[in-house]
C-alpha cells in the first residue's frame, strides 16, 4: 500500500486558482444524476496530492494562512457563494470501502481528509447538487480571537503565500495560476451588513460585494497600524483585486 504522505505530487491536469477557471476538455468532471440531484465527480487522489503539496510548501509554523478548496457553482455570483450556508452544500469522499461526508463551511470552503483507503482505491469526491461544478484554491487569513492584528501581520501572511509561490515549479501547469496570483488584497466576509474593516479605528473599504468588504493592500500603511474586523466575521480571504471594482467606479 502506498502511503498518502509519501506519495509524490505529480503534474496534475486541472488548473486551479482563487477564481473559477475554464477546464481543458480532457479534465471536465463527470456529472451524473443521483437521487434526483446532479453530482459532480472529481478524482480524490488528484486533489489530495495538490493539498498535500501546497501544505508542504508553507513555511514552518506558526502559519498565518489556511488552505482551502472552494466549490465553484455554475451561474452563481460571488456574493451568493460567499453567503451560501453550509447546510446547502454536500461533499462526500467515496470509494469501494469508503463513504465519508466532508464538512463544508459557509462560503463553500472545505479541506479534504486524508483517507488511506480512498486514496488506494482511487476514490472520488462527490459534489452533490452542484451540476458541472469545480474546485478552486483559496487562502484565508488566520484572525485572532479578538479580531485585531497589526497591518504587519497581514503582510507577513502574504509573505507566506509568496514563499509557497516560489516553491511551485514554473513547469507545474496544475498550479500555474496559484503561482501567478497576486493576492494583493483581502476580502472580509461577514454574516450581515454591519461588518467593517477598521484600520487605525477608521472603516476602510475599497470595494463592497454583498456582506464582504475588500481592502487593497497598501504599502504606505504603517506596520504597527491596528486592523480590526468589526462585526459578525465569517472569513477573511486573500484575493486578486482586479476582480473587485473600487467603489464609485462604473
Amino acid at each position: 500500500m502506498r502511503s498518502l504522505l509519501a506519495a509524490s505530487c505529480t503534474t496534475l491536469g486541472l488548473l486551479l486558482s482563487a477564481h473559477s477557471l475554464a477546464q481543458d476538455a480532457t479534465d471536465i468532471p463527470r456529472v451524473k444524476v443521483e437521487a434526483s440531484r446532479l453530482v459532480t465527480e472529481l478524482p480524490y487522489r488528484h486533489y489530495l496530492e495538490i493539498q498535500h503539496q501546497l501544505h508542504r510548501y508553507l513555511p514552518p509554523e506558526p502559519h498565518l494562512v489556511d488552505l482551502w478548496f472552494r466549490i465553484g457553482y455554475p451561474r452563481m455570483h460571488e456574493p451568493e457563494r460567499d453567503a451560501r450556508p453550509a447546510a446547502e452544500q454536500g461533499v462526500v469522499v467515496r470509494s469501494r470501502s469508503v463513504d465519508e461526508t466532508v464538512t463544508v463551511r459557509r462560503g463553500a470552503y472545505f479541506s479534504l481528509p486524508a483517507i488511506q483507503a480512498a486514496y488506494d482505491e482511487s476514490g472520488e469526491i462527490l459534489l452533490n447538487g452542484v451540476g458541472r461544478g469545480w474546485l478552486g484554491i483559496w487562502w484565508t487569513l488566520r484572525v485572532p480571537d479578538d479580531r485585531r492584528m497589526r497591518y504587519a501581520d497581514i503582510r507577513d501572511a502574504r509573505a507566506q503565500l509568496t514563499a509557497v509561490q516560489h516553491r511551485i515549479s514554473a513547469f507545474a501547469n496544475a498550479l500555474r495560476t496559484v503561482k501567478r496570483e497576486p493576492y494583493d488584497g483581502i476580502k472580509a466576509c461577514f454574516h450581515d451588513d454591519s461588518g467593517a474593516i477598521l484600520i487605525g479605528g477608521q472603516a476602510v473599504a475599497d470595494a463592497v460585494e454583498g456582506h464582504c468588504k475588500i481592502h487593497y493592500s497598501d504599502p504606505a500603511r504603517a506596520a504597527d497600524e491596528v486592523v480590526e474586523f468589526s462585526g459578525p466575521l465569517d472569513a477573511v480571504s486573500f484575493i486578486d483585486r482586479r476582480y473587485y471594482q473600487r467603489k464609485g467606479q462604473d
